[in-house]
C-alpha cells in the first residue's frame, strides 16, 4: 500500500464505506476494467484526491483574486453604501470568494474525471477484447480440432496471454477461476461472461456454456464462431475506413484550410494594424501543432492497433541437480579466469556489433540516434555559432526574427542529418517485416501439404528449404541448423520466432509450438494458421490501398496549403505599399510593414504545417506516428526547397 493508499484510508475510509451503497455501478466497471483495486479504496482515493486539490485550487483562487484584484474598490464596480467592515476588507472578501469558487470547481472536476475513469477504461478493455477475440478463437478452433480438450486448451491460452492480447486474458481469468477458487468450468465461464466488459466475449461465453452444458460439438461451435468474428473483422474494418475518412475531413478543414484562412486575414489584418502579427505568431508556432497533437491524440484512439512486441528475457538458472556430488575445489587463479571468460564474451559481442553496425541499426532502429544526435549537434554548433552565443540560447528573447532567418536553415538540415538514418532502418524493418507476413501464409500452406503426406513436422520443415519460400529462406534456413545440431524443435521454433518478431509470426509459431507438444493431428492446425494469416493478409492488403487515398488527401491538401503561403509572399505582399505615404483609397496602412518578417513567418508556417501533415498522413497511412517521419522530411523539404529557390 502507498501513501496515497495509506493516507485515503485513514482519513476517508470510515465515510467510503459508510455510503459504498451509492457506487455500485463503478464496483461493476472497475471489475469490467481489471484495474484490481477495491471500490472503498477507489472511493477513498477519489475523496482525498478531491479534497488536495480544493485546497491547491483554493490556494490558486486567492493569490490570483489578492493580485489581480489589488486596488479595486467597491465603489469602481458601483456599489455604494457598503458597511465600512466590507469596504475596509473588500479584497480579502473578494479574494476568498474567489478561492472558494475556484476550490468547488476543483473538486468537482477531480471527482467527475475520477469517477468516470473506470467507465472509460472498461471501454478502452472492451475494445481490445474485441480486436483480439478473432485470433483467440482461431487458437481455440485449431487446438480443439487438433483434439486437446477445452481446459487444457484455455490452460496454454492463458500461459500465451501477452500474445494474443485481451481475450486470452479473459480466459486467464478462467483458469485462475478453476485452479485458484475451485470453481468448475460451467460457473467460471458465467463468471467471465459477467465480468467482461465485451459484449462479443460475453456472446461468446454463453454460447460456449450452453455447448458444454448440452455436451455438443465444441470444434463446430469454435469454428463458426471463428467464421463469425472473421466477417465481423471485415465489416468492421469497412466502417473504420470511413470513420477514417470523416477525420481526413475534420483534418483538412480544420487544421489546414482553418489556419490557412486565419493566416490570410491576418496577414490584410496587418497592413492596417500591426497587432494582428502577434495572433499570427499564435496560429502558426502555437495553434498548428497543439492542434495537430490534440487530433494525433484522438486519431491514435481509434486506430491504435499496433500493439508493441513485448520483451523477452532470458532467466538464468542455477543448477543444483547434482549438488550431491562433491567438487573439487579449483585452482587459485580460477575466479580469475572466471572474470576474464565474461570480460572476453562481452568483447566479443562487442566486436561483432561494431564489425556489423548495420544489422544493430535494422534490427534497432532507434539505436541510430546514439549517431545522429551527436552528428547533428556538432553541425548546428559550427553553423550557428556566429548567429547565437549558445550558453544563453535557453532565452529566447536573444533571438528575434533576423536570427531566426539566419538559422532556421540550418536547424532543417540538422533535423534531416538526426532523422534520416532512423527513417532509413525504420523504413527497411517495416519492409521486411511486410515481406515476412506476406510469405507466412504461403509457407505454412506448403508445411501442411508436406506433412499431410505423412511427413512429420520436422522433416517438413527440413524438406521446406527446397521450396520457393521467400525471404523466409534464409531465417527457415537457421532454424534447419539449429535442428540439426540437435536443438529441440521447440526451442528452435521459439528461436525463429524471436529473429523474426511481428506480431503474426509470434501468434501462428506459438499456436505451432503447442499443437505439436498436445496434438497428433498437426495438419489441421497448419492449415487453420495459414487460413487465418492468409486472412490477415488479406485485411491489410486492403486497408494499405484504403489508407493510400487518405495519405494522398493530407498531401494534396499540404500542398495547397504551400501554394497559398508561397503565392502571399511572393507575389500579394510585395506588391503592397510599404508605408502610409503610398496608400490605397479607403484603407490606411500599417506605418511600417516588414516585408521580410511576413515572408518568414510564411516559410515556418509552411515548414510547420509539413512536420504536422507528414505525421497524419503516417498515422492514417500506417497506423504508426513514426512512419510519418518520412512524409515530415518529404514536405518540409519541398517547403524548403519552394521558400529558398523562388522566392
Amino acid at each position: 500500500m502507498n501513501v496515497i493508499d495509506a493516507v485515503a484510508h485513514i482519513v476517508f475510509g470510515k465515510i467510503a464505506r459508510k455510503h459504498i451503497g451509492r457506487y455500485d455501478k463503478q464496483r461493476t466497471l472497475i471489475r469490467k476494467a481489471g484495474m484490481g483495486i477495491l471500490i472503498e479504496q477507489y472511493i477513498a482515493q477519489i475523496y482525498l484526491l478531491s479534497t488536495l486539490m480544493a485546497i491547491l485550487a483554493g490556494l490558486l483562487g486567492m493569490l490570483t483574486g489578492h493580485f489581480l484584484l489589488a486596488g479595486i474598490q467597491p465603489y469602481m464596480l458601483g456599489i455604494e453604501n457598503v458597511h465600512p467592515l466590507f469596504m475596509n476588507n473588500f479584497n480579502l472578501i473578494v479574494s476568498t470568494g474567489v478561492a472558494v469558487l475556484f476550490a468547488l470547481l476543483a473538486a468537482y472536476l477531480t471527482y467527475y474525471i475520477f469517477m468516470s475513469m473506470p467507465e472509460i477504461q472498461a471501454n478502452i478493455r472492451g475494445s481490445m477484447v474485441n480486436q483480439s477475440l478473432p485470433h483467440t478463437t482461431a487458437y481455440l478452433y485449431a487446438m480443439s480440432r487438433g483434439g486437446a480438450n477445452l481446459i487444457d486448451i484455455m490452460k496454454s491460452l492463458a500461459e500465451n496471454y501477452h500474445i494474443y492480447g485481451a481475450a486470452a486474458e479473459e480466459v486467464g481469468l478462467i483458469v485462475k477461476d478453476m485452479e485458484c477458487y475451485g470453481t468448475d468450468l460451467l460457473e467460471a465461464i458465467e463468471r467471465a461472461g459477467h465480468r467482461t466488459p465485451s459484449k462479443k466475449f460475453k456472446g461468446f461465453m454463453d454460447g460456449l456454456s450452453s455447448v458444454v452444458t448440452s455436451g455438443g460439438d465444441l470444434t463446430s461451435y469454435l469454428k463458426s464462431k471463428n467464421d463469425q468474428y472473421r466477417l465481423t473483422a471485415s465489416k468492421e474494418q469497412k466502417i473504420f475506413f470511413e470513420t477514417l475518412g470523416v477525420m481526413a475531413e475534420v483534418y483538412v478543414s480544420a487544421f489546414v484550410a482553418g489556419p490557412l484562412f486565419l493566416i490570410t486575414i491576418l496577414v490584410v489584418l496587418g497592413l492596417m494594424s500591426p497587432a494582428s502579427s502577434s495572433i499570427l505568431d499564435l496560429v502558426i508556432y502555437i495553434l498548428i501543432p497543439a492542434g495537430t497533437a490534440i487530433f494525433l491524440i484522438l486519431l491514435n484512439s481509434l486506430t491504435n492497433d499496433n500493439p508493441g512486441v513485448p520483451d523477452q528475457y532470458m532467466l538464468e538458472k542455477k543448477l543444483d541437480r547434482f549438488s550431491y556430488i562433491p567438487v573439487k575445489s579449483g585452482g587459485v587463479d580460477e575466479d580469475k579466469k572466471i572474470k576474464k571468460m565474461k570480460y572476453y564474451v562481452i568483447f566479443i559481442k562487442l566486436t561483432e556489433t561494431l564489425m556489423n553496425p548495420l544489422k544493430l541499426f535494422s534490427n534497432n532502429p532507434s539505436y541510430t540516434f546514439i549517431v545522429s544526435i551527436p552528428v547533428a549537434f556538432v553541425y548546428l554548433s559550427f553553423t550557428i555559432k556566429d548567429h547565437v552565443d549558445l550558453s544563453s540560447i535557453m532565452y529566447v528573447s536573444n533571438i528575434n526574427m533576423m536570427t531566426l532567418a539566419a538559422i532556421d536553415g540550418h536547424i532543417f538540415v540538422a533535423i534531416v542529418i538526426l532523422l534520416a538514418p532512423f527513417i532509413i532502418f525504420y523504413e527497411w524493418k517495416r519492409y521486411r517485416i511486410r515481406q515476412i507476413e506476406s510469405t507466412i501464409p504461403d509457407f505454412l500452406d506448403k508445411l501442411a501439404g508436406i506433412n499431410e503426406a505423412g511427413v512429420l513436422l520436422v522433416d517438413a520443415i527440413i524438406m521446406s528449404t527446397q521450396l520457393k519460400i521467400g525471404i523466409l529462406h534464409s531465417e527457415v534456413k537457421r532454424l534447419v541448423n539449429d535442428i540439426s545440431w540437435g536443438t529441440k524443435l521447440d526451442d528452435a521454433l521459439r528461436k525463429f520466432e524471436h529473429r523474426i518478431r511481428t506480431d503474426m509470426t509470434r501468434r501462428i509459431i506459438t499456436l505451432i509450438i503447442k499443437a505439436n507438444e498436445t496434438t497428433s493431428d498437426v495438419k489441421s492446425v497448419l492449415t487453420i494458421a495459414a487460413t487465418d494469416a492468409d486472412i490477415q493478409r488479406q485485411l491489410k492488403k486492403e486497408r494499405n490501398a484504403e489508407m493510400f487515398v487518405y495519405v494522398f488527401i493530407i498531401y494534396i491538401a499540404f500542398m495547397v496549403f504551400l501554394f497559398i503561403v508561397y503565392i502571399l509572399a511572393a507575389y500579394f505582399l510585395p506588391a503592397m505599399p510599404a508605408s502610409t505615404d503610398s496608400h490605397i483609397e479607403g484603407m490606411v496602412l500599417a506605418v511600417s510593414f516588414d516585408l521580410e518578417k511576413y515572408t518568414l513567418l510564411f516559410f515556418h508556417a509552411a515548414m510547420i504545417q509539413g512536420f504536422c501533415s507528414g505525421m497524419v498522413a503516417g498515422k492514417m497511412g500506417s497506423g504508426t506516428i513514426l512512419a510519418g517521419l518520412k512524409h515530415s522530411i518529404l514536405m518540409m523539404s519541398v517547403a524548403y526547397i519552394v521558400f529558398t529557390l523562388l522566392i
